[in-house]
């Protein structure tokens, strides 16, 4: 067989793949990284794509119809990608959301460091939760179930079969309100140790109001604070890796939700 065949049967079966490789390299962590040079991902887009694309027939010019029609067909195929990345996004949200959570309660919401994925401003205890929860996303596999996800997508939703609609935004707001839920729990520890130490501020300040308990209150609560993240961290990791354990049914049911926009 030809090049020139090659490329007539494949090339455009290729781009569409490639679209929706490039949607999940830019959005979805830790590929998406701001850290990771361009390069890196559109190779890693390409390579993907090399890989995918013998699972798909052939797809002639005809199947579109017009030069409108395949840009229509590459931004669906560019979006499913996105999402898809959004929704390992979202749990790594919740985990940063936490991170910004404990910083405020225990009294470091001001000084901040860059964050090299992001490249913003964190928190230093944001900065934390966030290197463990790549190691753990890795430890569990998460790369695994994400790229068996773009493998899967192939098969559920395999080009000029996307579709968007209602359903396919409520799932996503779900799972944006599942990372507020997330991000709750990785807290909780701390807030709950926070609201034990006002309480006992206060009783202490109502009893021996000569105590300056404005300046002891900010020593004890960055100390009880730290002690209590140390402490629940086996608990917080492991609330991380049952999210990341989750990923394969999450995209999952947002494949299925958006082939023929179901």
């Amino acid at each position: 067989m030809s090049l020139e065949v090659i490329l007539g049967r494949w090339l455009l079966t290729f781009l569409l793949t490639l679209a929706r490789c490039g949607g999940l390299a830019a959005l979805a962590p830790p590929f998406s990284g701001q850290s990771i040079p361009r390069q890196v991902k559109v190779g890693l887009a390409a390579t993907l794509a090399l890989i995918l694309t013998p699972l798909l027939p052939p797809i002639g010019a005809a199947a579109f119809g017009s030069t409108i029609g395949l840009a229509a067909t590459l931004l669906g195929e560019l979006a499913v990608g996105a999402v898809m990345g959004m929704t390992v996004r979202f749990t790594f949200a919740g985990i940063g959301m936490a991170g910004e959570l404990c910083s405020i309660q225990i009294g470091l919401g001001m000084p901040a460091v860059l964050d090299p994925h992001a490249q913003i401003q964190v928190t230093s205890v944001n900065n934390l939760l966030d290197q463990i929860s790549v190691l753990i996303f890795l430890i569990v596999g998460g790369h695994h179930a994400l790229l068996l996800g773009l493998v899967q997508s192939m098969t559920l939703v395999p080009p000029l079969t996307v579709g968007f609609d209602g359903g396919t935004l409520e799932y996503l707001m779900g799972l944006f309100a599942a990372s507020f839920l997330l991000a709750v729990r990785l807290a909780a520890p701390v807030s709950a140790a926070m609201l034990v130490t006002m309480v006992a501020l206060g009783l202490l300040n109502r009893a021996a109001p000569h105590v300056n308990v404005f300046m002891v209150s900010f020593a004890l609560i960055l100390g009880v604070g730290f002690l209590v993240l140390m402490a629940a961290l086996p608990i917080i990791v492991g609330v991380m890796a049952g999210s990341f354990r989750d990923l394969p049914q999450v995209l999952g049911g947002l494949l299925v939700r958006v082939h023929h926009g179901q």
